[in-house]
């Protein structure tokens, strides 16, 4: 009980911020970057280091060093500011599935991101980070019916939510589930579908759950659609559906268009990171985000890490993440390149309005199965990385029908096994009913070179495209 009063003091104090609260929020940013700055000065022998001479009361964001993936993960045990956190064994932990909502010395929840841009980084967060992770999504990623006791009223009328994703795991969003607080459980009821299961299976269970809210990432969601435009699934005809919610992938204008037009309902996109999960609410009315500059600082720049204005593209992101005090994100580089619009969102919000986020161009990867062919998400191979985290870079290959390689460079010092990597690649084709299907080769390099553009392109397809359209029917 008490944790679900602190919940609901919790979805309060994160209600949706109109234009009248821009002081307080700036206010709440400035206090809790301060608060970080000391906590990490203090707890982290990493950031005492960095920080030596800088005096963090008064120092401007921009006075204070930039942190890459590479030296925050060398330099782990020493970034957290809890000191009985060890990067050992925190990856032991999570090398073992059934782990999942195990809390890590009974306090912590574990993810690690996809290594979508390289290394994977391991992350550790609070119960109370873990409960702010659910609730201002909650809170104001959904339209609300009172600012002031926002989905109170769903203690009583749980929402129906289907996620479709991956298999249950230790990537952000999987955590994210995994480690769902009991108090947040009474709020709705949630169906978790593979992306990889038969669509024929996953029309069947969506029709019977008839959801209120759908999160999945674009590719999935445009999947559904075709469903829905076919008539096998009848979300739109029953009414039941009042939002769908795109996450971790690119949802360009003409993808977030037709959804809409085909289920009838708004699609949000939300921008989030494993390494800040609250970092932004999409917008429950309108196109774009709300950067949520209460909980996080996110400055855009460009490839010199100067600023760009508000309207122009940044090369990458400094990401500060100002609710996760026991493993501190301070300037944390990421290679997203967002652009933050130069006027206020339409719906009010006084938030900072996140335009667009791109992604970087991926070669599509297809297989062939019965005669049919269909588009093969390139996170499967990530899936089988997220347990071996010695890994420092990546590249998948389509070379032929059905026919991959998967290229992997080692961190410094540190030694990969390809008869341990086509394992772990095994195991995921597997638990997604592709082991037959997929035959992928290992290669162990000292370095995957680098584009004209500088960075590695993890994805191509060397061999080309289908002979024919890809499938959009059930397999």
């Amino acid at each position: 009980m008490r944790d679900l009063l602190r919940l609901v003091i919790m979805l309060y104090r994160l209600r949706p911020q109109w234009r009248g609260d821009l002081a307080s929020v700036r206010a709440q940013q400035t206090r809790r970057l301060r608060q970080l700055l000391l906590h990490a000065k203090q707890h982290s022998p990493f950031y005492r280091r960095r920080f030596a001479g800088i005096d963090v009361t008064q120092c401007r964001l921009s006075d204070l060093p930039t942190l890459s993936k590479s030296d925050m993960m060398a330099s782990f045990d020493d970034v957290v500011t809890d000191r009985r956190i060890q990067r050992c064994d925190v990856e032991h932990l999570i090398a073992e599935p059934g782990n999942l909502g195990r809390l890590y010395l009974g306090r912590y929840g574990i993810c690690h991101t996809s290594g979508s841009q390289g290394q994977p980084a391991l992350i550790v967060q609070d119960k109370k980070a873990l409960m702010l992770t659910f609730a201002v999504q909650f809170a104001r990623g959904t339209a609300v019916q009172s600012r002031w006791l926002p989905h109170v009223d769903r203690l009583w009328n749980p929402a129906r939510m289907a996620v479709i994703t991956q298999q249950p795991g230790f990537y952000p969003s999987g955590a994210a589930f995994g480690y769902l607080p009991a108090a947040a459980k009474p709020f709705f009821k949630v169906l978790h579908l593979s992306v990889f299961d038969p669509m024929e299976e996953n029309v069947v269970r969506l029709n019977a759950f008839q959801p209120e809210f759908i999160t999945g990432y674009t590719s999935s969601l445009e999947a559904l659609a075709r469903e829905e435009s076919a008539g096998r699934l009848r979300l739109r005809q029953t009414g039941c559906l009042k939002q769908i919610t795109n996450i971790s992938e690119p949802l360009p204008a003409s993808s977030a268009a037709w959804l809409e037009t085909v289920f009838g309902v708004h699609v949000t996109d939300e921008y989030a990171m494993g390494e800040c999960l609250a970092l932004s609410s999409g917008c429950p009315h309108y196109s774009g985000s709300h950067l949520n500059a209460d909980l996080a600082i996110l400055e855009v720049v460009d490839e010199k890490m100067r600023p760009v204005p508000d309207g122009v593209a940044g090369s990458k992101v400094l990401l500060t993440n100002l609710y996760n005090r026991v493993q501190p994100f301070i300037r944390y580089e990421v290679d997203d390149i967002v652009t933050m619009s130069p006027t206020p969102c339409a719906c009010g919000s006084c938030l900072p309005h996140i335009k667009s986020v791109e992604g970087r161009s991926k070669d599509k990867l297809w297989i062939e199965v019965g005669g049919r062919y269909r588009e093969l998400p390139s996170y499967i191979f990530l899936v089988a990385m997220h347990h071996y985290l010695e890994v420092a870079e990546h590249q998948v290959l389509q070379t032929g029908f059905n026919t991959f390689v998967l290229r992997a460079a080692p961190q410094p010092s540190k030694v990969l096994s390809a008869d341990r990597m086509r394992e772990l690649v095994f195991r995921s084709l597997k638990s997604e009913g592709l082991a037959d299907v997929v035959r992928v080769d290992i290669e162990i390099v000292p370095q995957i070179a680098k584009g004209p553009s500088g960075k590695v392109a993890r994805v191509r397809n060397l061999f080309g495209a289908p002979p024919v359209a890809l499938d959009t029917q059930p397999m």
